[in-house]
C-alpha cells in the first residue's frame, strides 16, 4: 500500500509542479504554445520542472528554459 501512495503523492508533485511552470510562463508574459504545454506535460522528471521553474523567473521566451537540452 506504501508504493501505491508514494506514486500517488508524487504523481500530484509533479501534476502541480507542471501547472506551476505554465502559471509562471502566462503570468511573466510568455507565450504557452500548444507545443510547450505538450513538452510540460511529458515530463516526468520533478528535478527538471524544478529546473525550468527557475529558469522561467528570468526566462524571456520558452527557448531559455530548455537551454542545453536539444
Amino acid at each position: 500500500m506504501d508504493d501505491v501512495r508514494q506514486y500517488w503523492c508524487r504523481y500530484r508533485r509533479i501534476q502541480a509542479d507542471r501547472e506551476m511552470l505554465l502559471r509562471l510562463l502566462e503570468w511573466r508574459g510568455i507565450p504557452v504554445t500548444g507545443v510547450v504545454r505538450s513538452r510540460v506535460a511529458a515530463c516526468g522528471s520533478q528535478d527538471l520542472l524544478t529546473l525550468w521553474m527557475r529558469r522561467a523567473v528570468h526566462a524571456v521566451d520558452t527557448a531559455e528554459l530548455y537551454a542545453g537540452e536539444e
